[in-house]
C-alpha cells in the first residue's frame, strides 16, 4: 500500500496504545518507526486511563492488547465504539484465538495482529487508516447529499406554500368578481375561470403532496375531478362510474392535462347531460404508450352529442390538446361514447 496516499508527509499519527507491558509497547512503537511511519504513541494501562483518553482526545488509531490485568480488549473495544466510533481499532495481542478474533471483528474491531508477527503491523495500520478515510469520505458525501435533499425539500415546501397561497388568492378574487357580476356572459366567463383555477389547484395539490413528486397521478386526479364536478354543478344528477387503471405521467404535463380533463368534463356535464339523469362512465388507461381518456353513458341523443361537440371547439381546448399532442374525438356513430381523448405518454414508470 502506498503510505503517502494514506498519510501526508508532514502528518504525525496520534496512536493510543492500550498495553500493560512496557517492553511490548516499545516493540510496537519501534516496528512502526522502522516502517518509516511518523507516529506519536501514548500508552495507557488501566480502564480509567483508556476511557479518559478516548473521551477527551482525538486519535488516528487505537491499538490494544487483548488480555490485561482486571481489564480486557473487548471491554476497551466497547468503550471505543461508544465514544469514538469512527476511530479504527486494531488488536495487538500475544493470545488471540480464532473464535475470539472473529468475535472481536463482529463487535467492530478493524483488524488484529499477533505479537509474534509484528512485521505485519505497519501494513495493517495503513490498511485500517485507508478504510477509515474511505468511510469518512463516504459519510461526508452522504451528509452532503442529505443536506442537499433537505434543502431541496425545504424549497419544495416553500414553493408549494407560495403557489397554494397565490392560487387561493386568485380564486378568492375571481369569487368576489363572480358574486358581483351581472347574470350573463361575464358571469359565465368568471365561473369557467374559477373552475379552471380549481383544477390547477387540485393538480398542484396532488403533485406536491408530501415531498413533491416527478410523476403526476392522472388517474387519481381524473376520478376526483369527476366526483367533484358531478356533485357540484347545478341541475346535473349524474352518477360517476370508473374504469380506471393507475396512470402516472411526467410532472411537466400535470397542469395541461388537468386543464384539458377539466374542459372536457365540464363541457360534457354542461351540454351533453343538461337537465337530465344518467351515468358518467369514465375510462382512463394507457396502452402501448398511448393514454385514452373517454366519457360514455348508456346512450346519448344525436342532439346531445352534437351540442357537446360544437361547444368544445373553443381556443382553450384546442391549445391544450396541441400542447399535449392529443386528439379529441367525438364519435357521432357510437351513441354510448360522448368523447375520447388520445395522447402519447410514456408507460408508467
Amino acid at each position: 500500500m502506498d503510505r503517502t496516499s494514506v498519510i501526508p508527509s508532514d502528518r504525525v499519527l496520534r496512536i493510543l496504545l492500550l498495553e500493560d507491558s512496557a517492553l511490548d509497547a516499545e516493540l510496537v512503537t519501534e516496528t512502526l518507526v522502522d516502517a518509516r511511519l511518523s507516529v506519536s504513541v501514548e500508552r495507557v494501562v488501566s480502564a480509567d486511563e483508556f476511557a479518559r483518553a478516548v473521551r477527551d482526545e482525538t486519535w488516528d488509531l487505537i491499538l490494544a492488547d487483548y488480555l490485561l490485568p482486571a481489564f480486557n480488549g473487548l471491554h476497551a473495544l466497547e468503550i471505543a465504539r461508544e465514544m469514538s466510533r469512527a476511530t479504527p481499532f486494531v488488536f495487538v495481542s500475544g493470545a488471540l484465538g480464532e473464535e475470539v478474533a472473529v468475535e472481536a471483528l463482529k463487535r467492530g474491531a478493524t483488524d488484529y495482529v499477533l505479537k509474534d508477527k509484528l512485521d505485519r503491523l505497519p501494513a495493517t495500520v495503513l490498511r485500517a487508516l485507508a478504510e477509515a478515510r474511505e468511510r469518512g469520505e463516504k459519510k461526508r458525501a452522504q451528509d452532503a447529499l442529505r443536506r442537499m435533499l433537505d434543502e431541496r425539500t425545504a424549497l419544495l415546501h416553500e414553493l408549494d406554500h407560495r403557489v397554494k397561497n397565490n392560487l387561493q388568492l386568485l380564486l378568492s378574487l375571481i369569487g368576489i368578481e363572480y358574486r358581483h357580476a351581472e347574470d350573463g356572459p361575464a358571469r359565465q366567463v368568471l365561473g369557467r375561470m374559477k373552475e379552471r383555477m380549481q383544477a390547477l389547484a387540485a393538480a398542484h395539490r396532488d403533485l406536491y403532496d408530501g415531498q413533491g413528486s416527478t410523476r403526476f397521478d392522472a388517474s387519481r386526479f381524473a376520478k376526483g375531478l369527476c366526483e367533484e364536478l358531478t356533485s357540484s354543478i347545478p341541475g346535473v344528477r349524474i352518477t360517476p362510474e370508473f374504469e380506471i387503471d393507475t396512470v402516472e405521467v411526467e410532472a411537466g404535463k400535470a397542469a395541461s392535462m388537468a386543464l384539458l380533463f377539466n374542459e372536457i368534463v365540464v363541457n360534457a356535464l354542461t351540454h351533453a347531460y343538461k337537465d337530465r339523469q344518467g351515468k358518467l362512465k369514465l375510462l382512463l388507461r394507457v396502452v402501448d404508450g398511448t393514454l385514452v381518456f373517454q366519457i360514455a353513458d348508456d346512450a346519448f341523443s344525436p342532439d346531445e352529442k352534437q351540442h357537446a361537440k360544437d361547444s368544445a371547439s373553443g381556443t382553450i381546448l384546442k391549445a391544450l390538446a396541441r400542447q399535449l399532442d392529443a386528439d379529441v374525438e367525438w364519435p357521432l356513430d357510437d351513441p354510448a361514447i360522448l368523447v375520447r381523448v388520445v395522447m402519447p405518454v410514456q408507460d408508467n414508470g
